[in-house]
């Protein structure tokens, strides 16, 4: 922690004065995170593009804030995006950045918020804006702005505007990340005035690649500022590493009987551990949670009934807003990404202000949001592909980005507690490995591949993005992916050449393009 700022740290007096912005210890000193002060110090609220890539609780956020925020401040016409990986993210980031900037630094005007997560586009009064994209602010889904911006067409110059890309990371996505990196390519060939990428779970090598594809500043901080302590339990042993010990290694002790070593068994023995609390309980499906929390609420006594009276706070009797209006009186509860609005925010609030004890979720609620856990317990390590009809292990990148929602920076906890368990087989014994391993990461596997061409030209041509073979051809030359293939490859993009030509080929046929 520091507790002063860099001498040229470049933040406006109108932040300086907010603490809310400008965190202060109990004496009024600044109170900034490590890797915060190394990214004032590098420009970032001066109009420094910067990767920022930092163990989550290490305060990210904030830096896009900043930069955010010192941007607008800095001139005018100017605007803003503030990009994210989950509609229910977004709809958290909007609400967040109306609460800290719409009354004290946008003249109370809440229109100039606006939210774009594929569920709603919508200003801070619930209007709907007429142009989105040129509203100050305009916090969005990368696949939603990929839409409005195909729809619109984008112009080259964005030297006035500010982008924030949070969990970056999501460019490497199986499934989603050919979107992604053509979203991030668009950008990149256009003159922004200032990109922040953020991303907890980057290794070093791709820190790099992406640092150097970009252009920008690259600020890396490899340690946590509150530490965690992973314990995975199987029949027989429990394994345990500590990162503020890791010189120590992964140590095994044979596992006593009165410890736990089913999820749901274990969930009930931390629940009664008041140090342990509150939990989060991560499950890989939605339908997982409701197979979980319905369990745990029969372990309780815990009956719904379909009269059950709704809490004040939910407008709509549906099935959810009756099982939590009965769950979280008994302090424990579920998020996911198919509940209302209103019961996500029920949920979010009551977690905030210490009412539950025990929360079931999906990967939504690790998505980049500041709770309060001390404890996260994995229902499951592993999810089912429907492209190889497996269950295969979640990405050590995944599982220690969900990991590191418990013990965050502002709450009381000394430290967060990670507990999972597994068999006692050579491959379960091999396949977490890594996860008791924080530094471990997924390689970024880019995924724009000579394969998908036909169909990426045509998705280009007809978005408009590109309108020529040359257009084309010179897009998927400068994507990330082409980066990774020229430097691995001898002959450079040769191969991808023939492949391009061919789709373009196959275009013109069609007669997308002359």
């Amino acid at each position: 922690m520091k507790s002063s700022l860099p001498v040229n740290h470049g933040l406006p007096e109108e932040l300086l004065r907010d603490p809310a912005l400008v965190p202060r210890t109990s004496t009024g000193e600044p109170s900034l995170t490590d890797v915060q002060y190394e990214a004032l110090n590098n420009g970032v609220a001066r109009g420094a593009s910067m990767l920022v890539v930092a163990p989550t609780s290490t305060g990210k956020t904030l830096i896009g804030v900043w930069a955010l925020t010192s941007w607008l401040l800095s001139g005018s016409s100017r605007h803003a995006v503030y990009l994210v990986t989950h509609r229910a993210l977004a709809r958290q980031k909007f609400e967040e950045l109306s609460t800290l900037l719409s009354d004290r630094h946008l003249n109370g005007d809440r229109r100039s918020i606006v939210l774009a997560n594929g569920d709603t586009v919508e200003d801070g009064e619930g209007g709907t804006p007429s142009e989105p994209l040129n509203s100050p602010i305009l916090v969005a889904t990368y696949e939603k702005y990929l839409a409005m911006l195909a729809g619109t067409g984008i112009s080259a110059d964005m030297s006035h505007c500010v982008i924030v890309c949070d969990e970056i990371q999501i460019l490497g996505d199986e499934h989603r990340g050919r979107n992604i990196e053509v979203l991030l390519t668009l950008l990149r060939k256009t003159r922004w005035g200032q990109l922040i990428g953020l991303s907890a779970v980057i290794d070093t090598r791709d820190a790099r690649d992406l640092k150097d594809w970009f252009g920008v500043t690259l600020v890396r901080l490899d340690r946590r500022e509150k530490h965690l302590h992973y314990e995975c339990r199987t029949p027989t042993l429990v394994r345990t590493f500590r990162t503020d010990q890791p010189e120590a290694g992964v140590q095994d002790r044979s596992r006593a009987q009165q410890e736990q070593h089913e999820p749901t068994a274990l969930v009930h023995q931390l629940a009664r551990d008041k140090s342990a609390l509150p939990i989060v309980v991560f499950c890989m499906t939605r339908k997982r949670v409701e197979e979980a929390v319905q369990g745990y609420a029969r372990s309780l006594g815990v009956v719904v009934s379909p009269t059950q009276p709704i809490l004040p706070a939910l407008k709509e009797s549906t099935a959810a807003a009756r099982n939590l209006s009965s769950f979280i009186p008994k302090r424990f509860a579920f998020h996911t990404a198919d509940l209302l609005e209103e019961e996500r925010s029920l949920v979010e609030d009551k977690l905030k202000s210490s009412q539950l004890d025990v929360v079931f979720a999906t990967s939504t609620l690790a998505a980049g949001v500041n709770f309060p856990f001390k404890t996260a317990v994995f229902d499951s390590w592993t999810r089912w592909n429907v492209r190889t009809r497996n269950r295969d292990p979640l990405p050590a990148s995944e599982f220690h980005n969900m990991a590191g929602r418990v013990g965050r920076m502002g709450f009381e906890h000394s430290h967060g507690s990670v507990l999972f368990t597994a068999a006692d087989t050579f491959f379960e014994t091999r396949t977490i490995a890594p996860y008791l391993q924080p530094d471990q990461t997924t390689p970024l596997i880019p995924r724009i591949d000579p394969k998908g061409f036909t169909q990426l030209a045509l998705q280009l041509v007809s978005s408009g993005v590109c309108r020529t073979a040359e257009e084309v051809a010179d897009f998927l030359s400068s994507s990330f992916s082409a980066k990774r293939e020229q430097e691995a490859n001898r002959t450079g993009l040769v191969h991808w050449m023939q492949a391009m030509t061919q789709a373009v080929h196959e275009l013109r046929t069609w007669g997308f393009i002359l």
